[in-house]
This record gives structure tokens, sequence and C-alpha cells, in this order.
């Protein structure tokens, strides 16, 4: 058990550390006293346990004093730890044996002891069943601790996998408050990938199950009010935030729970921020702040740090929001941490921060740090794995509903023969009966049907994808490889000075070779993810954009985005999409003889990309005569995927190329 590795070293020592308890009771009270109170109710449980001499009773309160353990600073908490299992090892008390268990998991969390608290977990769920009505509730805390620990590791799929289990054993035995609970982590998790639509539904089947007049839902419906003003805060309807986070503030303040009310206060900053009332964001930001570092201490890296940072930067304050998120991510620098999602935004909030100032350095490595995380972020919670875990939950539940349906098939026709021996009347209602319930089996039938052909063109798909995965990484590992060592060999020949003819030719083969090598790179790129959002296009484009500015120093590019909807792209369309971009922004330096290049990206109802320069313009007798390959190529391009492109002249001088969706 790890947990004795920091609490206890052995067993035998516990008669030399009970003496030890006396003084550190003392050098709690001494604490007590000098320190400011979290609240009233943990001051009043901390006198009430300082003051008890019977190990018993103080182990008892001890145990009440943990259950605020959200609103205790974490290195207290670890203190009550320590006392706690000392007097349940010197009482050796079985009831309390548990208790004591989810205050040491608690402690390990908040700590960051992630190993120390799974390992803790997976020996209580070993001891505490589900088919044991005594240790039933136990089983459901552990479970979501369980679901805790792998949420904290950033183990989504693994976190999903937990919660859907934990779901269908809840359904069975109808119990609200677990139900409630863990649909409203579902929620988040589901937030965290962006799946917004399906965070609201499992946000609002959480508040079905919640019984306003029960305080044992208190604490799932703040949670739920929290995330459900942050999501419609994200999607930018401030009316229903601000709806939901007035319900969460008071009942918060009535629980005299500091985690939920620092996250209300965090909330309702942004709220603020959104409605552009800064001075009320940073007021309130703060305020959260101040009771955050009460639980936690000085804050590194957090939800509150990045909205602070979020507050500075749309206030107009940018140097003070660079501040705030680069001495952040300095002292989180850790191996290893590149899929943390906290760690992408606040790159993405810095990248936007840089981009205001016109820093294109320290833009530009921000981006492909940006790019580099949401890689390994999305490696370890795929999308296909998570839709796999939904599937899978969904299968089981209806699997559970028709056997439930098959027993209530078998009571009716008991119930119909039994009553068939009484009375003519109730057989032809029990007879109509039976009708209009054949019916619904018919048609619940066609729906599993239904249901089950969908499922096979998924498993199709899924087949697609596995081949164009496996595609992709042939590519990388035969031509790939041969491209590189032609450009390598290319480097390492040596032509005459006055061999004209061979030293133009080499050159040739040299840029040649450089443009197989960067095609593969874009194909590859194409090709190893499920679906492409416009913004992954666009970070694309200008990482290109980068990488050309060394070879035209005299041209200087804009890329300006303008996107509310981030729509997603095939890999087929999103790879068409880059390359009718590429082409362009080449033609446009090829042939336009212009200084300025500019990349406009807008998403509304349906999206549309100009590309423009202020060159000599577009010959309208080439355009007639279809243009060359590369004119050809992009038309074809845009309509195989549906969309449509147009060259236009520009006023007074320039090209402007117009790439629009007909079918998004």
């Amino acid at each position: 058990m790890i947990y004795w590795i920091i609490l206890e070293k052995n067993v035998s020592l516990i008669m030399k550390e009970t003496a030890n308890i006396i003084w550190m009771s003392f050098l709690f009270s001494m604490a007590s006293f000098f320190c400011i109170g979290q609240t009233n109710s943990i001051d009043s449980l901390k006198k009430k346990m300082w003051a008890e001499a019977e190990p018993g009773n103080k182990l008892q309160l001890l145990i009440d004093l943990c259950e605020h353990h959200q609103s205790i600073n974490k290195d207290s908490l670890y203190q009550y730890a320590r006392l706690a299992k000392k007097l349940e090892l010197k009482n050796n008390t079985q009831n309390e044996k548990g208790a004591v268990m989810l205050i040491l998991i608690n402690t390990y969390l908040r700590l960051g002891n992630i190993d120390s608290a799974t390992a803790l977990v997976e020996e209580g769920l070993s001891n505490n069943t589900l088919k044991d009505p005594a240790t039933r509730s136990m089983y459901f805390k552990l479970a979501a601790l369980k679901v805790d620990c792998l949420g904290d590791a950033s183990n989504y799929k693994d976190a999903l996998s937990e919660l859907y289990k934990i779901i269908y054993e809840a359904e069975q035995f109808r119990d609200s408050l677990v139900l409630s609970k863990n649909m409203s982590t579902i929620g988040v998790i589901n937030y965290n990938l962006d799946h917004i639509a399906e965070a609201f539904n499992w946000y609002f089947k959480g508040i079905s199950y919640i019984n306003s007049n029960d305080s044992r839902f208190y604490s799932s419906a703040i949670v739920l009010y929290i995330n459900l003003a942050e999501t419609y805060r994200w999607v930018q309807q401030t009316d229903s935030a601000s709806y939901y986070i007035n319900k969460a503030i008071p009942l918060s303040q009535q629980t005299g729970n500091l985690f939920f009310l620092a996250n209300s206060l965090r909330v309702k900053a942004n709220i603020y921020k959104e409605k552009k009332e800064y001075p009320l964001a940073e007021k309130t930001m703060l305020e959260c702040i101040e009771i955050r570092e009460k639980t936690e201490g000085k804050l590194t890296m957090s939800n509150e740090q990045l909205a602070i940072a979020g507050i500075y930067l749309r206030s107009g304050n940018t140097d003070k929001a660079i501040k705030v998120l680069s001495g952040a991510l300095l002292l989180n620098n850790v191996k290893g941490n590149e899929a943390d999602p906290m760690r992408i935004s606040y790159y993405q909030t810095l990248a936007k921060c840089y981009q205001l100032k016109g820093d294109s350095k320290n833009y530009q490595q921000t981006l492909e740090k940006i790019i580099t995380s949401k890689d390994a972020f999305y490696q370890a919670n795929s999308a296909h794995a998570i839709a796999e875990l939904q599937t899978k939950y969904e299968v089981q539940k209806k699997e559970s509903t028709i056997i439930k349906q098959q027993f209530d098939l078998t009571r009716q026709y008991y119930l119909f023969y039994g009553l068939l021996l009484l009375l003519l009347f109730i057989t032809t209602v029990a007879w109509l009966l039976f009708k209009e319930d054949k019916k619904r089996q018919q048609l619940k039938m066609r729906q599993i049907q239904e249901e089950e052909k969908r499922l096979s063109i998924k498993a199709v798909t899924e087949a697609e994808e596995a081949e164009r995965k496996r595609i992709a990484a042939d590519l990388h590992d035969s031509l790939g490889a041969y491209a590189a060592s032609i450009a390598s060999n290319i480097d390492h020949l040596h032509i005459s000075e006055t061999n004209k003819g061979n030293r133009i030719a080499l050159q040739q083969l040299r840029s040649n070779s450089q443009s197989i090598i960067s095609q593969l790179s874009n194909t590859i790129w194409a090709l190893k993810k499920e679906v492409f959002s416009l913004t992954a296009i666009s970070d694309r484009i200008k990482i290109v954009i980068q990488r050309l500015q060394n070879n035209y120093p005299e041209v200087t590019f804009d890329v300006c985005e303008n996107i509310e909807t981030d729509y997603l792209l095939s890999p087929t369309h999103a790879f068409d999409l880059f390359q009718i971009m590429q082409e362009s922004i080449n033609n446009a330096l090829r042939h336009s003889e212009g200084s300025h290049i500019n990349i406009l990206i807008e998403a509304g109802q349906q999206w549309k990309i100009i590309i423009e320069d202020n060159g000599k313009g577009i010959n309208s007798q080439r355009l007639k005569a279809e243009g060359g390959n590369g004119l050809t190529n992009m038309r074809n391009r845009a309509q195989h995927a549906g969309w449509g492109i147009l060259w236009q002249q520009n006023t007074p001088c320039g090209t402007s190329v117009i790439i629009s969706s007909t079918t998004n």
C-alpha cells in the first residue's frame, strides 16, 4: 500500500508515534490561533477536534473536518490525513477505516500524487463491492475517485470508460445522487474535447436527477450550474450563462465550499469579460484567486491564471497577460506534459498576445508548440476511441432494456391467460393491449435493425480510416526516406563552375527533391488525422508562410481569422483546401510581382477564404483559356469538394482568389 510510504513506515512505530500526537495537537492549536480561518464550519470543527482528548472521538471529528477537504488548505489537509491515519491505527477501528481511506485519497489528489491515490482506490475497490448493499455507497465513491485520478492525468479515454460503467451500474439501482454527479463529469470531459452539444446533453441529464429539497444534492447541483454557465459562456450565450452562475454562487456560499465558490467567481469574471465589463471582470477574478490561494497556496498554472490573462488581453493590457502566461509556463516546463489541455490553452492565449504585439518570432515558436501539444493530446484521447466507448455504453443500455421488455412481455402473457378464465370483457381488453404491445415491439425491432445498419456503416468507415493511416505510415517510411536520401545525396554533388548547364540542372534537381519532401509532408499531415478544423488548416498555412518568408524577404504576409464556427473537414477536403491555398500563395509570389499578400479566413453560417495580393493582376485571357495546370488543378479540387472558387481583379491593382463553401 503506497500510502504507508508517506504516512507511516512500519506498524511497529505506532506506539512510538503516539506520544507525538499530543505535540502535533499543540502545534496545530498554535497554528489555528495565529492563522486566518477558512470557513466558520471548518474553524468550529478544528476547535472541537483539538479540544477532544479521547482518541476515538477525535478521529470522528477529524473525519467530519475532512469532509470539507475542498475548502481546506492542501498542506493542512496533509497534516490532518497523517493524524487521522495514526489515530485509526492506534484505535484499530474497522468502521472508520473506509472514511480515513477517502481522506488519504483526496489528500493525494490535492497534492498531485496521482499514483498513490490510484493505488489506494484500487485497494478500496477490491474490498468494497457493488453487490453488497453495505459497501455499495463506498464502491460508488471510490469509483468516482478513480475517474478523478484518470482525469487529473488527462487520460480522458479511460476516464470515460469508467464513467459509462458507473452510470450503467447506478441506473440498475436508481441512484440519482451518483447519476447526477457522474453525468456532470462526462459533460466536463466532452467540453474539454470540444464536443459542446454532447456536453450540454449530459449536463441536462444530470440536472433531471437533482432533488433541490435534499441537501445531499447541493454539491452536484452547484457543479452542474457552474459547468452550464461556463459552457454557455463559451458559446457566447451570456444571458443563459449569467442565469446559471447566479444560481451557483449563493448555493456555494450557503454550503461554505471555497472550491465551488472560487470556480463560480472565475466563471462570473469571464462572463463580465465577454460583456466587456473589464473592471468588474478583474475585480471578480482577483477575488477568485484570493479564495483559491487560501486552499492551494500560491497558484502557478491554473484556470484562474488563464482567465486573468484573458481579461488583460481583451482589455488591451497585452504585456501584463504575457507576463502571467509565460511565467506559469516556465515554472511548469516538465517533460511529458505536452498533452495537458491546460498547457494547450496557455499556448493559444499566449500566441494571440504575440500576434497582437506583432512579435512574429515568438508567435511562430508558440504556434509550433500548439501543434505539438495538440497532436500529443489527440493521440492520447482520440475521437475514435471515445466513440467506441459511447457505442459500448449504448449497447449495454439497450441490452438491459430488451431484457426488461422481455420480462414485461412474459408477465403480460401470464396476466392475459389468467384473466381469460374470469371475464370475457377483461379478455377482450387484454387482447387489445397485447396487440398494441406487439406493434411497439415491432417498431423497436425495426429501430434495432436500423441501429445495426448504422453500426455496420461505421465499421466500414473505421476500416477505411485504418487503411488511410497505414498508407500515411508507408509514405513516411518508404517514399519519405527515399526523397530525403535524394536531397541529401544532391547536396554532396560538386559541379565545376565552368559547367553552367549541369549546375543549373543540379539546382533544379535540388529544388524538385525539396518540393517532393514538402508535398509528402503535407500529404502525410492530411492523412494522419480523422478530421481537421479550419483553425488547424490556418495554423498549417501560417507555418508554410513562415518558411516562404525566408525566400521572399521583400514580400509581407498577413493572416486574418474571423472564425465564429470552427468547421470540421475530412482529411481529403482538408488536403484539397490546403493545396488550393498553397497554390494561390505560390502563384502570387511567382507571378504577381506584388509586395504584400493577405489571407482572410471567415467562418459563420458558411466559411470563405480570400487570398489577395497587390501585384499586377491576373491575365483575363489566361483565365478564359482555363489557365495552366495550377489553375486547372485548383478548379478541379474545388469542384470535387463542392466549393466555389473565383479569381477577380482588385482595384486599383492585384488579384483575389476566393474559395467559398456551398455545401457546409
